[in-house]
């Protein structure tokens, strides 16, 4: 079994789909644990993220991981494909009026693989489905992201409405996508990730931080 573990984090950092796709279902057929695969996967998708901050792998490599981590978990019974006790650290998605889910997906996908709980709602969110998702999971963090200039107007709505929730002084609100500092001035937001590195990175403050609120002016802005 250690054999096929080793080849299947090998698979991922090859990013070879089909061969990640045989060997999952190899493995559940003899009756490998989900979580024991689903490990092996993250595995992988760390050695992407290395390769690709020594700049020997590209964001296009990144997109491609994270499809494949997307994949392996639709292969998985449903009831594993989140951990057992990983609760949702993270609400995340596209909002109201805006399909564009690539960046979202890859940050969710890396988020996951760093077992980072991730509420993902989709795309086309309303303030009200994401106030809702973070008064049910709890979570510290909301991703808001947008491709669109419309999008700006909807994430300004969404923070109003979390800070009516009364969640506002607990949630840190993270926005990406077509995004810079006069935007997040605009919606009121906390942080802007510039692209998906930056997503996580800040995620991976905002977490670290065991609820403290880090936002200061120098953090703040393109991250």
């Amino acid at each position: 079994m250690a054999k096929t573990q080793t080849m299947l984090v090998t698979a991922v950092q090859k990013l070879d789909e089909e061969k990640v796709a045989r060997l999952v279902r190899m493995s559940l057929q003899r009756g490998v644990s989900p979580l024991d695969i689903i490990d092996g996967v993250r595995q992988g998708m760390e050695r992407v993220g290395a390769l690709y901050e020594q700049e020997r792998y590209y964001i296009a490599d990144l997109i491609m991981a994270s499809l494949i981590f997307q994949r392996v978990l639709a292969i998985m019974p449903i009831a594993a494909r989140c951990k057992p006790g990983l609760k949702p650290q993270v609400v995340m998605g596209t909002v109201a009026g805006d399909i564009h889910d690539i960046g979202k997906n890859l940050t969710a996908g890396l988020l996951m693989a760093k077992g980072v709980g991730v509420a993902d709602l989709g795309v086309d969110v309303s303030p009200q489905e994401f106030l809702n998702a973070l008064q049910e999971t709890g979570a510290k963090v909301l991703g808001l992201s947008g491709l669109l200039t419309s999008s700006y107007d909807v994430m300004r709505q969404t923070i109003k409405a979390v800070a009516g929730g009364g969640l506002r002084d607990s949630v840190q609100v993270v926005i990406g996508g077509l995004v810079n500092e006069n935007v997040l001035r605009y919606v009121g937001a906390d942080y802007c990730a510039a692209d998906c590195a930056g997503g996580i990175e800040v995620c991976r403050q905002i977490l670290n931080a065991a609820g403290k609120r880090p936002y200061t002016e120098k953090a703040a802005g393109v991250i």
